[in-house]
């Protein structure tokens, strides 16, 4: 069962302008958010578990000032970001915009009341972006894998280039029985040898093609993601009701490759090799924080310390997905 925020934060009458302040389990990794206003607490709890056990140190600390005085915000409008070394500005609406900084692992934010309530803009577009901003500040790798996993917790990372079809595999697998984690970017957190893999709460995104291999689509509009890409942004527990699992252990690593008229075939590769694809992806790092590179490089390099694949094909994903999970042992 969820704590209440009541557990994990400090009790403050409504007129105090002391903060309240609460810990949550973000991939690992420790937030300590505070805020004038509960409510913004409690949508970030509909994201992320809160910690009920006070933890010594925040791997990231966030601040949100609430202003009930501002107007409205505007729903359509655009997330806008701009970057200067360690530094981001993002802003989501004419009132609501927040500093991210790398470097110092803080956020500082001015928001409306509306958006602070809005659970599904911040589950879907502003923790996203902050995890994927923050990541290599707190110890987090992010990879361009998708992600499946066994009901034991085993772990399938699918990696390959943009458009090798690792999306609509991944949504496959859970049709198939597989626990959806990811369809696009996976992030790994290390403990010692320790590599746990992590997906966002957040829809996978099929190209409007994909509509040919899931009836289920039929009737239903693409409409642009926050990368500018026209797509279907789908819930794979709701279309097939396959359940969702936030992390997983990773136990294979496999990268798809089309190759048309192709049977299904694999191929192992060297450690060298399967980190050279996952590195290649990494974003460049700021000086500032540059150093954060060499943990991330050590990450990679103990995911690859196993048996590494690619698998060619240029069969449906239905098909393929059939294959990959007699791979699987499923």
């Amino acid at each position: 069962m969820t704590p209440p925020l009541a557990v994990a934060r400090i009790a403050l009458t409504s007129r105090s302008r002391v903060p309240i302040q609460a810990f949550f389990d973000v991939m690992g990794t420790v937030w300590q958010v505070s805020s004038n206003s509960e409510k913004l607490l409690e949508t970030v709890q509909d994201t992320f578990p809160l910690l009920s056990n006070l933890p010594a140190r925040a791997d990231l600390s966030l601040f949100f000032q609430v202003n009930r005085q501002a107007q409205a915000y505007v729903t359509q409008h655009r997330p806008h970001f701009r970057a200067l070394d360690h530094l981001y500005y993002a802003s989501f609406a004419p009132h609501d915009s927040m500093v991210i900084d790398q470097q110092h692992r803080q956020v500082v934010g001015q928001i409306s009341i509306e958006l602070a309530q809005d659970k599904s803009f911040w589950k879907h577009t502003i923790l996203p972006v902050l995890v994927g901003i923050v990541s290599a500040s707190i110890g987090i790798t992010p990879v361009h894998c998708a992600c499946v996993a066994r009901n034991d917790g085993t772990g399938l990372l699918l990696g390959g280039a943009s458009g090798s079809g690792k999306s609509t595999l991944a949504v496959t697998l859970a049709s198939a029985g597989f626990n959806y984690v990811s369809d696009d970017c996976t992030y790994l957190s290390r403990a010692n040898t320790d590599i746990c893999a992590w997906g966002l709460p957040i829809p996978a995104k099929l190209l409007p093609e994909s509509v040919a291999y899931f009836p289920q689509l039929h009737g239903a509009t693409p409409r642009e993601s926050l990368n500018g890409e026209i797509a279907f942004q789908v819930d794979p527990n709701q279309l097939f009701g396959s359940a969702p699992m936030l992390s997983c252990k990773p136990q294979w690593l496999i990268f798809i490759e089309r190759c048309a008229g192709s049977r299904p075939t694999f191929q192992t590769i060297s450690s060298q090799d399967a980190a050279n694809r996952l590195v290649q992806d990494l974003e460049l790092l700021p000086e500032s924080i540059a150093d954060q590179r060499d943990y991330q490089l050590e990450t990679i390099k103990q995911l690859v310390d196993r048996e590494c694949w690619v698998l060619r094909h240029g069969v449906p994903p239905q098909e393929l997905a059939e294959v990959l999970a007699s791979f699987c042992g499923f």
